[in-house]
């Protein structure tokens, strides 16, 4: 068994979410609102953290307490010919003079070598990857903030001893790809919304099939969760929604990915069609997988009342299109769907249709709504999880 240190998104109860469940057998150690340490059998850092949306780096854990003789003793097994660029990040930890003293070390031992620094006491995966930075994680203990979450819920509890830990980066996120994989393809609807990849990702993840299961996405739009599930590897993937131009849109930006990255699964099926009118044209899916329609984009003027007729609107196509859903999800299938949390000055107002759900013979999964968000987002995106009762 080893120990591995996951360094969370921005929302880090999503993230943490996430690794869970693509890795339900492995040991939780500690969980802060900045990292996951796990113990499990070993993994390779580079596939798991390809598959994983919302994980940011994924390292090794090497010693316990930090020394400065560790990283030098690592830096040396990697036997450069060039100059040695590495960097330290510290995590729930105070800043040190530990690059500075591994970088005297280093020297004296005539090794040529470069310490990367960047203004904020973590390295970001961009200044990792353009460096070419050999990269250690100072992982401590701090108090911490809670990520943001809606009343009553709460940021992810930090756990563990008091004494840092040393980690090496053992694989970074690709953000080239996900930006091109967003801003990239041919289409991007910004007035119906989009969904960033990494959100999509995160959202089939969730979901914990199997390669062979059947993922309905019936609010398609541009196609982002589909292209996901495809890198993913599901074989059986369905797009719909009631707009034509979505449709189109969908299918010109699948052909264009499916060229350009080669994945996995390459076939998919596009349907037009309301998602209250679903159960005549699908019969079963495994997964229904899928961000509706949020509303009318919100310019920060609006009142509440007008929020709140918004939301009768939006509440009326969810429980239409639930009482489909039922019609067509396998019985051991499961919903993961985004239900939109409108941010105002004093509160937050979401859609009041849990109860409802519930009665059409939905159990909720997660007790606690998911957010991901941005702090100036106006509509923050709740993500639930549900399955039909037995």
């Amino acid at each position: 068994m080893l120990k591995y240190v996951f360094i969370l998104g921005h929302n880090p109860e999503l993230s943490a979410a996430e690794i869970k469940a693509v890795l339900p057998q492995a040991r939780l150690i500690e969980e802060t609102s900045s990292f996951l340490i796990l113990d499990t059998q070993p993994i390779d850092p580079k596939i798991i953290l390809r598959q994983l949306g919302g994980t940011i780096k994924v390292g090794q854990i090497i010693s316990q307490p930090v020394k400065p003789e560790i990283i030098v003793e690592e830096l040396k097994k990697l036997k450069l010919k060039g100059k040695l660029n590495f960097g330290i990040s510290f995590y729930q930890s105070q800043p040190t003079g530990l690059g500075m003293t591994v970088k005297k070390q280093l020297r004296s031992l005539g090794i040529s070598c470069r310490l990367v620094t960047s203004r904020d006491k973590i390295l970001s995966s961009v200044v990792v990857t353009k460096n070419n930075c050999h990269e250690f994680l100072v992982l401590g203990s701090l108090p911490h903030l809670s990520s943001p979450s809606l009343k009553g819920g709460g940021g992810i509890k930090g756990g563990g001893g008091s004494q840092e830990r040393l980690a090496k980066t053992c694989a970074v996120q690709e953000f080239e790809e996900y930006s091109q994989r967003d801003y990239g393809r041919p289409v991007r609807d910004l007035v119906s919304g989009s969904m960033p990849p990494k959100l999509a990702k995160i959202m089939i993840n969730l979901a914990q099939l199997p390669a062979s299961a059947t993922i309905l996405d019936p609010f398609c739009g541009s196609g982002t969760i589909l292209q996901e599930a495809l890198l993913l590897g599901y074989q059986n993937v369905i797009g719909s929604d009631v707009s034509t131009k979505a449709v189109a849109d969908t299918k010109r930006n699948l052909e264009w990915f499916v060229n350009t990255y080669q994945p996995p699964a390459k076939s998919y099926q596009l349907i037009e069609s309301d998602v209250r009118q679903l159960s005549q044209k699908i019969k079963s899916v495994d997964a229904i997988v899928t961000e509706p329609y949020l509303g009318p984009p919100l310019k920060g003027r609006e009142t509440k009342e007008q929020i709140q007729e918004n939301i009768i609107i939006l509440s009326e196509l969810y429980l239409g299109a639930f009482a489909e859903f039922k019609k067509i999800l396998s019985a051991d299938g499961k919903v993961i769907i985004i239900f939109p949390a409108f941010n105002l000055a004093q509160e937050t107002l979401s859609l009041p249709i849990l109860e409802k759900i519930k009665k059409l013979g939905f159990s909720q999964l997660n007790q606690q709504a998911l957010v991901y968000s941005r702090p100036d987002q106006k509509v923050w995106r709740q993500i639930y999880i549900f399955s039909l009762e037995n």
